[in-house]
């Protein structure tokens, strides 16, 4: 194992579980301002809009994440082969980048993940729930 390959897998494996963190945190707030919102009396649509935004926001925080992911095995890999690519990640995600539409996709496909889907469709139905009652 080079050192670049050490210090480069050390570094996204903290930053991923960051982002693991980040994401729960995220998921904590959205339900605090669903139930101020709720406190408030706020309407049907800025209660959706503001789902939506989070949700979206979680959608790019795990699309992020998975992209370290993809790095960590790439790393594992290399030091398994007795291979230096550590410091090269923006290079090569850079020569890889996908068209506008592929990444709007992959946003779009973590979002529809059950782990970050699942608390933002029980806000939803929640709501609309409240609103037919």
């Amino acid at each position: 194992m080079t050192d670049k390959n050490q210090a480069e897998w050390l570094l996204v494996q903290q930053s991923y579980d960051k982002q693991e963190q980040q994401a729960l945190w995220l998921k904590i707030i959205s339900i605090l301002v669903w139930l101020w919102l709720l406190k408030n009396a706020a309407g049907l649509e800025l209660q959706l809009g503001i789902i939506g935004l989070f949700w979206l926001h979680e959608a790019l925080l795990k699309t992020w994440q998975q992209r370290a992911a993809d790095r960590l095995l790439q790393l594992e890999q290399a030091i398994l082969q007795a291979q230096d690519i550590g410091c090269q990640w923006h290079s090569q995600w850079q020569y890889q980048r996908q068209p506008p539409l592929q990444l709007i996709l992959g946003y779009a496909r973590q979002a529809a993940k059950p782990t970050v889907a699942v608390t933002y469709l029980a806000l939803i139905a929640a709501s609309l729930l409240r609103v037919w009652l």
